[in-house]
């Protein structure tokens, strides 16, 4: 319920900006895919620092 509210609110922002109502919606679907691929690299680039110091490449020194 609070992700459509929150939904909402963005396409009534976004249309008091002149954008039209699929241009709004593409635009927030476009975000929530750019937040998904930042959370997916970050889980990465932990992985990959959890494997450099798993094999002593990197260290607290």
């Amino acid at each position: 319920m609070k992700q459509q509210q929150y939904v909402d609110l963005l396409v009534d922002a976004l249309l008091d900006e002149g954008f039209t109502l699929d241009e709004s919606l593409k635009l927030i679907q476009l975000q929530e895919k750019y937040e998904e691929q930042i959370l997916i690299e970050e889980t990465n680039y932990h992985r990959f620092v959890r494997w450099l110091v798993e094999h002593g490449r990197l260290s607290d020194w």
